[in-house]
């Protein structure tokens, strides 16, 4: 099943001529977190696609499974979203499932990293420090774990480089 999600999400996202970032999220997945249950490493793979392609809940069921899409639809943010939908999508993370809060923490995981590596090759590249207010609030909702950890080390880490 990873193997059709790698070749679907490249599909859909070379489709939109954007470049996709779950290889990376897999790997801390795999690597970093050693998760191997393959629905959750499939989601994490498609995690993007309801939002910046074209992709349907129905096509991820019917393709994959339900408890995949379920997973994909639980860390999706509404297409195109607005600052207020933003704010709503923030808070409802605080209330998805464990399985979904692995691929978010896996996913501010390699957002927060390319970010800080933006920072280091271009100190004036964009900085949003709501970016990690919210990602700290929803931290407060997730219980404590390795996981959770890394991701808060991580703000503190971009925190501090941009304060230099």
């Amino acid at each position: 099943m990873l193997k059709k999600a790698i070749e679907f999400a490249n599909k859909k996202f070379e489709a939109t001529g954007q470049k996709n970032h779950f290889p990376r999220v897999l790997a801390v997945l795999q690597s970093e977190f050693h998760i191997d249950e393959t629905e959750l490493l499939t989601a994490a793979i498609l995690h993007d696609t309801l939002e910046d392609t074209d992709t349907t809940y129905e096509e991820l069921e019917n393709i994959f499974s339900k408890p995949v899409a379920d997973l994909v639809q639980e860390v999706s943010h509404p297409k195109n979203y607005n600052k207020e939908q933003k704010l709503e999508f923030y808070e409802k993370l605080k209330t998805i499932s464990p399985k979904a809060k692995m691929i978010k923490f896996a996913d501010f995981t390699d957002n927060l990293r390319n970010i800080i590596l933006q920072r280091k090759a271009d100190p004036k590249s964009p900085y949003h420090n709501q970016y990690i207010l919210l990602i700290r609030d929803f931290l407060k909702s997730c219980p404590d774990s390795s996981e959770k950890e890394l991701v808060f080390k991580l703000t503190k880490d971009l925190e501090v480089f941009v304060t230099e």
